[in-house]
């Protein structure tokens, strides 16, 4: 099965994520290959351990925002009035929530769903999985992440609901054409990381 993870609280902007994993969901749900639609979860301090009904083979999608030239970082919020002012997360926050919120230690599978038009996002991907494994305790754990700007599935022209992937022009706007599914830009971290 797949889940949906938002990594950030409601009192730190979680609506707009909250709102894609919905559609996310909703999407899938509409697919006529019958697939299952994920399961959306999120961090929230007073349920501490919502990722402890995950198995080990599940796949669990972190959805969140990035910028391009700031690569250390996830975000809550695509549109803020300001970077400084809302609520980010470096690799080493992420995985420290994902073990706060009761991810089992032999869970295999995690895609970082993180929109980054500049293709800088693996670095971060790479210090996520090296701090997943080596300070966090999960030696199993596999890593991947995306090096273009996702969306939630849409539906293509096969009739099927495939997740989007996204390409922006240098003025910052998405060019619509050619449109390509996420599948198609999903990178793996290497199993050894070089340090």
């Amino acid at each position: 099965m797949n889940y949906l993870f938002v990594p950030f609280t409601s009192q730190e902007s979680n609506s707009e994520l909250l709102s894609m994993g919905t559609l996310w969901t909703s999407q899938v749900a509409k697919d006529p290959r019958s697939k299952e639609p994920p399961r959306l979860l999120f961090y929230n301090t007073r349920q501490m351990k919502p990722l402890n009904i995950i198995n080990n083979d599940d796949t669990l999608y972190v959805i969140a925002h990035g910028y391009e030239g700031i690569p250390d970082y996830i975000y809550s919020l695509s549109n803020p009035p300001a970077l400084w002012n809302i609520p980010a997360l470096t690799a080493g926050d992420l995985a420290a929530r994902l073990k706060v919120a009761g991810l089992n230690a032999n869970h295999r599978r995690i895609k970082l769903y993180v929109c980054n038009s500049g293709g800088e996002f693996s670095q971060f991907a790479a210090s996520f999985k090296s701090l997943m494994r080596d300070s966090m305790g999960y030696p199993n754990i596999d890593v991947y992440y995306y090096n273009s700007s996702v969306s939630v599935p849409k539906e293509f022209a096969d009739g099927n609901y495939h997740k989007d992937g996204v390409i922006f022009d240098a003025q910052g706007r998405v060019v619509t054409t050619p449109r390509f599914r996420a599948s198609e830009a999903r990178q793996r971290v290497p199993q050894t990381i070089e340090r």
